[in-house]
């Protein structure tokens, strides 16, 4: 209750200077992104049984079997050690200063995140007179893009050269398929995802939007005259269903569990012109 009425007080002492501030403020962003682990499932091939279901059809078999030095096999596993990479991000910020301190702005962000991940067969080798079981593994990868829109209330400590930042954020976050191969000793096998599928939207989840909320914690610095430079951590967390679209939703009705709140992290390097 401290911390609200603190906040409060803050808020009502800077707007009472906002008839003497009044500027608009523009930046761009640069940064990277952390995206959590939890959604990169959805390119492991887990997903309707995508990858299971590719093996399983006689000429894909083949093709496989062939790959393997004309040795049959089943599918075995999924691996563990699926992860987003961390991305770059790009993007701009615009708001309203309205005191020399506090600032209410949006950050309009994009970035491009790759999956890695993996599987595993369980290979039959007529050769192997040994108990020791033989697997391949194989390789599988996914692209997908993210727009991140944040509006911001953030407060700038006083300061002549260094400034702390600290705000709080609301956020609408989107996701979109681009690219889901997989792949065995160097050979691509098969894309788990086409733009031009018409089951797209309908029986496949491939995008989706989400919202979230989190903090600003940063610095200040001066970088040129009239532009300044902040360095801002933005944790966050999201709510984004990766699996279920809209009318698999609408069948479930009262059955249909919203996903795990998720978080996720930006580093973002800002330049603002004040």
């Amino acid at each position: 209750m401290k911390l609200k009425l603190l906040l409060f007080a803050l808020l009502l002492h800077n707007i009472s200077q906002a008839q003497e501030i009044k500027r608009l403020i523009f930046g761009v962003n640069v940064g990277v992104k952390f995206a959590n682990k939890n959604y990169a499932v959805r390119y492991t091939g887990f997903y309707q049984n995508q990858l299971k279901n590719f093996f399983n059809i006689q000429n894909n078999y083949q093709t496989v079997r062939t790959l393997l030095g004309n040795k049959d096999f089943v599918f075995d596993s999924y691996s563990d050690l699926y992860r987003f990479q961390p991305a770059p991000v790009y993007g701009i910020n615009f708001g309203f200063q309205a005191s020399e301190n506090l600032s209410f702005e949006t950050d309009l962000n994009f970035s491009n995140i790759k999956m890695l991940g993996g599987y595993t067969l369980a290979v039959t080798d007529p050769g192997n007179f040994t108990s020791q079981a033989i697997y391949a593994n194989g390789n599988i990868s996914g692209q997908e893009s993210r727009f991140n829109g944040r509006i911001n209330m953030n407060y700038r400590t006083d300061g002549d050269k260094i400034k702390g930042v600290f705000g709080l954020s609301g956020l609408l976050n989107s996701w979109r398929m681009e690219e889901n191969i997989v792949e065995l000793n160097g050979s691509i096998l098969t894309s788990l995802y086409s733009q031009f599928n018409p089951s797209n939207g309908f029986t496949t989840r491939v995008q989706g939007s989400g919202l979230g909320y989190g903090i600003n914690l940063g610095i200040e610095v001066p970088f040129k005259k009239g532009i300044v430079m902040q360095i801002v951590y933005q944790p966050y967390v999201t709510r984004m269903d990766y699996f279920n679209t809209k009318q698999m939703i609408d069948d479930l009705g009262d059955n249909y569990q919203q996903p795990d709140i998720r978080i996720e992290h930006d580093l973002i390097a800002r330049f603002v012109w004040r």
